[in-house]
This record gives C-alpha cells, structure tokens and sequence, in this order.
C-alpha cells in the first residue's frame, strides 16, 4: 500500500485533530484505540493513500449493530464493501444501525468532504475486535473510520486520495 504526502505527527496533535473533527463522544472506545496504538507503535505519520489502494487496507471484526459486517479474522476493506453490497437486503434487515450509520457518512462525505482516517501498521490484536487478526500482522489496519470508510467506496465519484494518520513503530519506512 501506497503512502504519499507523509509527514510525522505527535500523538497530541493526532488527538486534537480527531477531537476536532469528531469532538468527544458518549463511547469512548475509539480515543481509546488510538490511545492503545500510541502506546504499543509510538510514532504517527499524517499521510495520504492513493484511492486505487484503499481497498487493502485491514478491517477487523464489526458486529455492533446487528450482524456482522466483517469476520471475526478480518478482512479487506474491498472484501468487506464486497461483502456489505452483495447482502444489503440481509443487513437493513439484521444491522439497520450500521446501514443508517453508512448512509449518514455516504451524504457527509459528499456535502462535506471525507473526513481523515485513524489506521495503524499492523493490527493491535487486542480486543474482541483485533484479537483475531494475526493472519494480517504487517498489513495497514483499521482504528477509526469504519463507516467512513465503506460509505467512500460505495460513492461513484472519490477523492484521488484518502487523508489519514497511521501509527507505526520507530523502524517503519514509507
């Protein structure tokens, strides 16, 4: 996977930009997963992926909702849309949440832009959520951005590139 336009970010500046763009939220997992990858790779890189490249990056299991949007074991976020639009009809019925959360994002992204993505080198295989994604170790993964992130593949007309930050270890090279 391509990574353009990279520059190094401190945590603090990653926590304001999320806040920022997404303020504080009722659930807090998700500054806590971001928490969790400053901790376990220490440095964070604002950079860009190329659109034609966004579909490798690693989802890990998503069931709140409903029914699964991905596996357990995880999967590309090109399998996972794959996944979502070969059984829409399953998910409104099974996940209306996740389908009310995509068509949200799906509008926002258009009216507003796409907002950035939170990723990391590799899984945090921690949680129920990462824990069984061992197979995709080296692989960029998913932190925050899910619904984004499927809502952009499913709109004819993308971005050249999806803005992101990506923790990494000290010896990653972009």
């Amino acid at each position: 996977m391509r990574l353009v336009n990279t520059i190094e970010v401190s945590f603090e500046e990653v926590m304001r930009r999320y806040m920022n763009d997404f303020g504080s939220k009722n659930n807090l997992w998700e500054t806590e997963n971001l928490q969790n990858a400053n901790n376990k790779f220490g440095r964070w890189l604002h950079t860009q992926i190329p659109i034609e490249d966004i579909g490798e990056i690693i989802m890990p299991f998503h069931n709140r909702g409903g029914a699964a949007i991905t596996p357990e074991c995880g999967t590309t976020l090109e399998e996972a849309y794959r996944n979502f639009k070969a059984n829409r009809q399953m998910f409104e019925v099974q996940n209306p949440t996740f389908c009310k959360n995509f068509e949200f994002h799906k509008s926002d992204i258009m009216k507003n832009g796409m907002k950035p993505v939170y990723l990391s080198q590799e899984p945090l295989l921690t949680g129920p959520s990462y824990s069984k994604l061992t197979a995709y170790k080296g692989r960029i993964t998913h932190l925050d951005g899910f619904h984004r992130l499927m809502a952009l593949m499913d709109l004819p007309k993308k971005p050249k590139c999806v803005e992101c930050y990506v923790a990494v270890y000290d010896s990653f090279k972009s």
